[in-house]
């Protein structure tokens, strides 16, 4: 009776081994969805070590060199075209705008980039067209026809146009794929630590140089740098993506498509919209409101952009494990309050090594918002856009450096420089208080591995 029941109970062989063939199906269905389609919740596939060190290499090499170029952009590029190429302040508040405006060409690209989930071919092509760029600058005139190339050729090389736009968003999503669970901001202050570091030493071997060859015969140089750029940035091995938790404290939405109803987003690009409103017409004007102004030799421009980039070295990589450990928020204020309080002192000051102590803060609020406002935007968005989150903090960037000099434009002629640092702080007065009392700080029982809300 036992061995009847027994036989009565268990399944006819054949239909057990179907059984056990469907479940293994299962199985390794399963198994290829995870290994296609990674699980938020347990983190993606982390790469080899050793394959994450050389794209490392790669990734940091490229954006130095790219990076070195903004070196002769800050103190040289509005002199060469005003000195050499014939421009007026107020055209070169116009070819700042246009160069801004191109920049927002990376919106599209950092959401191509997240589908294809590769960042590598348009940090190439970004990196080639600077090198060009350069290499072809000197040699464009500004008569008839050509100043339309002329112009062409300033947008593509400025510091905010669409190519080092590009390098820097999609430096900045590949930084935060490479990056460890909860390790977002320190490698973001990692990669930007580079930054700074790159326009210090081409400004200091910058000003020998234009002091014996003018300051058009930089270019070369420049396109060398631009050029090697190019072959460290295809050193770069892109394959599996490695597992970037958000920082210390933050939340990522899911992919509900609820984003552009995120008052505390839209807020916040608001607020760095704001940011670079006010930020971007001194580096334009400083320079000029240095020697014409206040009578400096054209040797000097160089280091009022060193002070502040070397402040910038100093900050960014603690601005990112303070980031990590206790969220972004207290270092957003803190760095639009740099920035306002900047613009207050040079409309105040009166000789020029004020005009150089003063440029600590700007160095200080670049390094905060380099850091802190990305890590903010991917812990908001999660680490599966980071393409997205590093464009719409480029977008932002690019969109009030187009504004900002669009107003600075409007009204240098009746106020002249030190008036119109005066208006950009009552900006970045506004500013501060968007961050201060409408962005939200990230929750601080987000979990730091893996991501979670």
């Amino acid at each position: 009776m036992v061995l009847l029941a027994a036989s009565a109970v268990r399944p006819p062989a054949a239909v057990r081994r179907g059984a056990d063939n469907e479940s293994g199906m299962r199985g390794v269905r399963d198994m290829e969805l995870e290994r296609l389609e990674p699980s938020d919740a347990a983190g993606p596939a982390v790469p080899d070590p050793a394959r994450s060190r050389w794209n490392r290499f790669g990734l940091h090499g490229a954006y130095f060199l790219g990076m070195s170029g903004i070196g002769f952009c800050l103190p040289y590029l509005p002199l060469y075209l005003k000195d050499v190429k014939g421009f007026s302040d107020r055209g070169i508040a116009v070819v700042w705008v246009l160069s801004a405006v191109a920049g927002l060409v990376q919106f599209p690209i950092g959401l191509w980039s997240d589908r294809a989930g590769a960042r590598k071919p348009f940090l190439v092509g970004s990196l080639a067209l600077l090198a060009g760029a350069a290499l072809l600058l000197p040699s464009a005139t500004g008569g008839g026809a050509e100043w339309a190339w002329l112009v062409l050729l300033v947008v593509l090389f400025a510091e905010n146009g669409p190519c080092r736009a590009t390098v820097e968003s999609m430096a900045g999503a590949e930084a935060t794929r490479l990056a460890p669970p909860g390790g977002v901001g320190a490698a973001l202050g990692a990669l930007r630590f580079w930054r700074p570091v790159a326009i210090v030493l081409t400004a200091l071997a910058g000003g020998a140089l234009a002091e014996e060859r003018g300051v058009g015969g930089l270019l070369g140089p420049v396109a060398a740098l631009q050029g090697l750029a190019v072959v460290a940035a295809l050193l770069i091995r892109e394959g599996g993506r490695a597992g970037a938790g958000p920082v210390a404290g933050g939340t990522a939405p899911g992919g509900d498509g609820s984003l552009l109803k995120d008052p505390g987003l839209w807020a916040f690009v608001g607020a760095m919209v704001l940011f670079h409103v006010a930020n971007a017409p001194p580096g334009a004007f400083l320079g000029l409101f240095l020697k014409h102004d206040l009578g400096a030799p054209a040797r000097h421009l160089p280091y009022l952009f060193v002070v502040s980039m070397v402040a910038w070295a100093a900050c960014v990589r603690p601005v990112g494990r303070l980031a990590d450990r206790f969220g972004p928020k207290p270092l957003l204020v803190a760095g639009w309050a740099a920035m306002t309080a900047r613009l207050v002192a040079l409309a105040l000051a009166r000789e020029g090594w004020q005009v150089l102590a003063v440029q600590v803060l700007d160095g200080l609020a670049q390094g905060l918002f380099a850091v802190a406002a990305a890590a903010w935007v991917t812990a908001r968005l999660g680490a599966t856009r980071a393409g997205r989150a590093q464009v719409l903090v480029g977008c932002s960037l690019v969109f009030g450096s187009a504004v900002g000099p669009a107003v600075a434009a409007l009204v240098v002629a009746d106020l002249g420089y030190r008036g119109t640092f005066g208006v950009l702080a009552g900006g970045g007065a506004a500013a501060t208080l968007v961050v201060a009392f409408l962005v939200p700080a990230p929750r601080r029982g987000a979990v730091q591995k893996g991501g979670g809300k």
